[in-house]
């Protein structure tokens, strides 16, 4: 009996297949840290791999003791673990608005179901496949997962009843390309929902930042330099988030500042330390949602009059915010102007690349007192701000050119 058994299993390969599955593009990222494909399988273990999975056991009977063969479920589950998370898609809510006048929400987007593979169900069918005489191709077990909020959710259900904040950010002086990428960044926000006690990534809901997905190059910080990349802008959104975060009064569990100084986050009289960079998927900007019901974001980008606006929406619960600050210690003046030849430049050509700012470390206190004036929370944001020399491309070409600003 054992040797059939064994000579069944490894009569010829298994085979995991998927039948069907959710499309591989999403507004989300995928759960999975493995990289995208549109190869979903199939995956296959052969008669040499599943001799490797036998385990042969003994079995008392009244006529004796009798060989058993079956195979490592352990072993197959961990075949299937990479494989799960290879096809999981999380669901995504519905977007909406809120409609000021009959306090109401739109649906902007609908919502998109998630996937998961049934480990469980999925082992028992390969192994009812490896046991027996017949079909040796197993379809994998999918569940859907709604998402939490359905597309007719009400403003009353989901606790979202007036503006919470609203907050402005302006950047006067953007190339187009950064315009751009202000704009793209922050639809990726509009109409989110954030449920009550979850923790919000911004980066989750970036995404990639690629030209695929809609961005220009601009300029970025990049090591010590600003250089030409992809996605200059992006902390535009995420400066002008983390600000609305702050004066909503959320909690606030990860913001890094800029390495130095970046003029468009202190036009309009803005002082420094209140800017937010990010880097997917080391540099996030985190904060919680501890208000009674769901949070709204809303995002808007006036490209001619250079502002970009969040809104969130919610239920109040009375809580006030004090800014203290910021206070500036160790400014250090920036350094003497570095020139580099470039002989892409005509001769003579003088093209300035970076402006000059002085480093400095600004520190920021807030105090988030609830409706009877108790304190909810204490944050101290220090901004360490190194300094930055102007640089300039002195042209070594064979024209003769005329600074160009």
């Amino acid at each position: 009996e054992a040797r059939r058994r064994v000579e069944a299993i490894l009569s010829a390969p298994l085979t995991l297949t998927l039948t069907s599955t959710l499309p591989l593009t999403s507004t989300l990222p995928l759960t999975s840290t493995l990289p995208l494909t549109d190869d979903l399988g199939p995956w296959v273990l052969s008669p040499q791999e599943l001799a490797g999975l036998v385990i042969l056991g003994e079995e008392p009977r009244e006529d004796g003791v009798h060989i058993t063969a079956t195979l490592d479920t352990d072993a197959l589950r961990a075949f299937l673990t990479p494989i799960a998370d290879l096809v999981a898609r999380e669901p995504e809510n519905p977007r909406f608005v809120f409609n000021d006048e009959t306090r109401q929400l739109e649906l902007i987007a609908p919502g998109k179901p998630g996937q998961t593979l049934d480990v469980e169900a999925t082992l028992d069918r390969l192994l009812a496949a490896a046991m027996g005489e017949g079909e040796r191709e197993v379809a994998a077990v999918l569940t859907t997962v709604p998402p939490p909020v359905s597309d007719d959710a009400t403003a009353e259900e989901l606790g979202i009843r007036e503006l919470l904040v609203e907050n402005t950010s302006f950047f006067a002086g953007s190339s187009a390309g950064r315009v751009n990428n202000i704009t793209v960044a922050a639809s990726r926000f509009h109409g989110v929902l954030v449920a009550p006690g979850e923790t919000f990534s911004f980066n989750k809901y970036l995404g990639e930042v690629s030209k695929e997905a809609g961005y220009d190059e601009s300029l970025i910080i990049y090591g010590n330099r600003t250089v030409v990349g992809l996605g200059g802008g992006v902390c535009q959104v995420s400066t002008t988030a983390f600000r609305a975060a702050f004066w909503a009064g959320l909690p606030i569990v990860e913001r890094w500042a800029h390495g130095y100084r970046v003029g468009y986050y202190e036009q309009g009289g803005i002082p420094p330390g209140l800017d937010a960079t990010v880097y997917s998927p080391l540099v996030d900007l985190k904060f919680v949602n501890d208000t009674p019901g769901y949070l709204l974001i809303e995002t808007y980008v006036n490209p001619t009059r250079h502002r970009l606006t969040f809104k969130f929406y919610g239920t109040s619960d009375g809580r006030t915010v004090e800014m203290i600050g910021p206070e500036i210690t160790d400014v250090i003046p920036h350094g003497e102007p570095i020139y580099e030849e470039d002989p892409t430049l005509p001769k003579g050509t003088i093209k300035q690349v970076d402006w000059a700012v002085d480093g400095l470390t600004a520190t920021v206190k807030r105090i988030v007192r609830d409706a009877n004036g108790q304190v909810m929370h204490v944050n101290t944001f220090v901004s360490k701000y190194h300094p930055w020399q102007a640089v300039y491309k002195v042209g070594t070409g064979g024209e003769t050119g005329a600074e160009s600003p």
